[in-house]
């Protein structure tokens, strides 16, 4: 039987340091908990029904999702304005800012 052909074989190499890296896991972190808290936001409007408020955080929502599946370690700046703002949002969207 042939040896399986290496899943890393094409992949090239990376454009980015470790460093980079770990800082673009860091922001992938901070837009997953963004994405949270405003699905908990969703979920009260809704219960309160207040349909206005749950489609307004809806669109936020897709909005960081989106921003999410762009986001590139390549683009270091970027990565550290997205921990950034995510940060800030948080302690907005949680009340302890």
């Amino acid at each position: 039987m042939p040896e399986p052909e290496s899943v890393l074989l094409n992949m090239g190499t990376a454009t980015w340091s470790s460093e980079d890296g770990t800082a673009y896991e860091v922001a992938l972190e901070g837009i997953n908990h963004v994405v949270g808290a405003y699905t908990r936001l969703i979920g009260e409007s809704e219960a309160a029904n207040a349909t206005e408020r749950a489609d307004s955080l809806s669109g936020e929502r897709r909005r960081w999702a989106a921003r999410r599946r762009t986001l590139t370690p390549g683009d270091r700046a970027e990565v550290d304005a997205v921990t950034a703002e995510c940060a800030r949002l948080l302690a907005e969207l949680r009340g302890t800012a």
